[in-house]
């Protein structure tokens, strides 16, 4: 009986590992997309600035 509630133990806490890294995986996704569309802004507002400085 103590070997199997260790057993249940070991495959919670591989469960709990596992969605952690999940979760820290999409979060870096969600940051990357974040960064780029961040970046995407700045030049379009860089050009913009660009331009009107030009008339």
């Amino acid at each position: 009986m103590k070997t199997a509630g260790l057993v249940i133990l070991g495959i919670i806490a591989l469960a709990v590992i596992i969605i952690l890294v999940v979760v820290e995986i999409i979060e870096f996704a969600i940051g990357a997309i974040l960064l780029g569309v961040a970046a995407l802004i700045l030049w379009g507002l860089y050009n913009w600035a660009k331009n009107k400085i030009k008339d």
